[in-house]
């Protein structure tokens, strides 16, 4: 049977933060009733037949929003409906959307990981970004969740306005105290249509210039590695995330919900965007069909994000010699970023703010 992702994404938040241009909105009793409805029927129809699931991914949004009852009916839904093998099970939130209750709920019904939105750790970055918990509530939150014996890790921000150098090192020490297994730490992106974007253009607020979100993230890299969370992809550090992992090895996913990709085949697919037409059973729509030559350039795309890099074993399996000569070509011109072995292929640690720009070149 072939393994299988599984991602559910619930799209109701407390509030909108102020760079997000997710597929979120504010909670509401009704229709969040309403969403979770269509959400079993779209998992009820889907033919899981030769399929083994080994990871499920609960995203928003902040799915620990859904009551404990709706919560587990989703869960139930995909015991009914699939071959479970679990390695990981991972719910996403907020400090202050966890409760102690939820948390058990959780565990019983085999979670295993809990990804927790902090993003910053100093009052004054949280207020400008729009985030509805202060300091004092995240650290209470870390401490609860890292207590309950699940894995937790705990999503962090660079490149926020009011941010500086000092301020990322002393949350990520506040934050690897709490004892945490991961930690992802990614440079804000600013996004059009976003209160943040507006507050930017207009000079409201300023955000740090480039040079000096390199130097928080290379800071980061450090002060995470130091307290032995290894980066193993070029935003996480800690123990790996198995669900992103199949991402960037192109293993197949199937997404429920409103928003949703999947890849299955060498087919993606996602769901509409709109909340009434999910609601109303709007059929998924075909991103693309890849090739073999696209799933090569992907691949190699994704790989080079983690430390690891291309296993030249697994590349080969799948795309032969003739695909290891061309990626061998495509790389060529800047052979010198590679650390290059018999086993794999990796971009070398000091040019990997380089990154971008050399997976740009390979596709």
């Amino acid at each position: 049977m072939k393994k299988l992702s599984i991602y559910i994404h619930i799209p109701f938040c407390k509030s909108k933060c102020a760079y997000c241009d997710f597929v979120s909105f504010k909670c509401n009793e009704e229709s969040v009733k309403k969403y979770v409805q269509s959400l079993i029927a779209e998992i009820n129809n889907f033919d899981s037949s030769g399929y083994v699931v080994d990871s499920i991914f609960f995203g928003g949004g902040t799915p620990t929003y859904l009551s404990e009852e709706l919560f587990e009916s989703i869960v139930n839904c995909i015991n009914k409906n699939f071959k479970l093998d679990l390695k990981e099970f991972t719910v996403e939130g907020n400090p202050d959307s966890y409760t102690k209750t939820k948390v058990e709920l959780y565990k019983s019904l085999g979670v295993t990981r809990l990804s927790v939105g902090v993003q910053s750790l100093n009052d004054k970055v949280l207020s400008c970004i729009g985030r509805v918990h202060n300091s004092a509530k995240a650290i209470e939150g870390l401490n609860m969740l890292v207590n309950s014996g699940l894995d937790v890790n705990c999503d962090m921000m660079i490149g926020l306005p009011n941010q500086t150098l000092n301020i990322v090192k002393n949350d990520l020490k506040q934050v690897i105290a709490c004892g945490v297994k991961s930690v992802s730490c990614y440079s804000l992106i600013l996004e059009e249509d976003t209160p943040l974007y507006k507050n930017v253009q207009t000079g409201k607020i300023v955000l740090p210039n480039e040079d000096l979100t390199v130097d928080m993230y290379d800071l980061a890299v450090k002060t995470l590695q130091k307290s032995g969370l290894n980066r193993y992809e070029i935003s996480n550090f800690g123990k790996p995330c198995l669900h992103n992992i199949g991402y960037w090895k192109l293993k197949e996913y199937i997404g429920f919900g409103l928003s949703a990709h999947s890849f299955i085949g060498n087919t993606r697919f996602y769901n509409t965007s709109n909340f009434d037409n999910y609601i109303n059973g709007s059929e998924r729509m075909v991103e693309e069909v890849l090739t073999l030559e696209n799933m090569r350039k992907e691949y190699a795309m994704l790989s080079l994000r983690m430390d690891e890099g291309i296993i030249i074993e697994d590349y080969v399996k799948l795309f032969g010699i003739d695909g290891l000569n061309k990626l061998f070509e495509e790389i060529d011109n800047n052979i010198q970023y590679y650390n290059v072995s018999k086993n794999n292929i990796a971009i070398k640690p000091e040019f990997i703010y380089m990154s971008n720009s050399l997976i740009a070149e390979l596709i």
